[in-house]
């Protein structure tokens, strides 16, 4: 972890934080990624790869280093790095047994949300995880849940519950925050459709579909309202895969 600390990572700062010590910009001559950093993802990849004969880190060493890889994303500075975080980050997902990742992926979510601010930042970590294996599906949906939950107060997070709080956004009210609406729509399509847990909740997902088809019929298109255009836009590109993803035996979006 002398790496990671030395390159300034705040493991308990209020936000994900991590600022270039002055050792760590010592450390490269090229302005490129620290190498101690690079040395670092390598060796933590290699130490997940061999869990089967050899389990370096327990459960909760694992949860600690997979919130540190994924706050990584966020540092512009390692952008040369993004296939080596992302192959650590696969890595670690694959590290736990099965009977510890759900708890574990619970935790590693209630973390990163309360060190992440809400705004763009939470959806460039959300879009990280970029796996296809259910493991990385349900990591991004329950970093979205877990998001949403602090963005509305809540202290349990109920899906039902969130959803309400997002669809009850009316985009016709003059003080409507469409930069907090643009976030908490893509984490809600993230919650909702990154796994296969509420594909075929209809209810849940035709009132999903109902708002994204409002945001996009709505907002006018001379609404100069700061980021208005860019929810109507997200809106009705995800109105197009809400409906390529409608389960079996739902019918067409109720008018409303």
């Amino acid at each position: 972890m002398g790496a990671i600390l030395n390159y300034g990572y705040l493991h308990d700062a209020p936000s994900t934080k991590t600022c270039t010590s002055e050792i760590a910009v010592a450390d490269t001559s090229d302005g490129g990624p620290p190498q101690n950093i690079t040395a670092w993802l390598r060796v933590v990849s290699a130490c997940c790869k061999i869990r089967k004969m050899h389990a370096v880190f327990s459960p909760s060493e694992a949860e600690d280093v997979l919130v540190i890889v994924i706050s990584l994303f966020l540092d512009r500075r390692l952008e040369g790095l993004l296939l080596i975080l992302g192959d650590c980050l696969n890595s670690l997902i694959s590290y736990f047994n099965t009977s510890e990742w759900e708890s574990s992926c619970l935790i590693v979510a209630e973390s990163i949300s309360k060190r992440v601010k809400m705004d763009l930042n939470c959806l460039r970590l959300v879009d990280c995880i970029t796996g296809t294996n259910d493991r990385s599906k349900f990591l991004r949906s329950q970093l979205a849940l877990q998001l949403l939950k602090n963005s509305f107060g809540l202290k349990v997070a109920n899906v039902e519950r969130i959803l309400k709080s997002v669809t009850s956004i009316n985009v016709k009210e003059k003080e409507c925050n469409f930069f907090m609406l643009y976030v908490h729509i893509v984490l809600m399509d993230n919650l909702l459709f990154s796994s296969d847990a509420f594909r075929n909740k209809t209810a849940i997902i035709d009132a999903w579909r109902i708002f994204l088809r409002n945001c996009s019929t709505h907002i006018g298109c001379t609404d100069w309202r700061f980021y208005a255009s860019k929810v109507r836009n997200k809106a009705s590109y995800l109105l197009q895969g809400a409906m390529l993803k409608r389960p079996a035996g739902s019918g067409n979006i109720p008018a409303k």
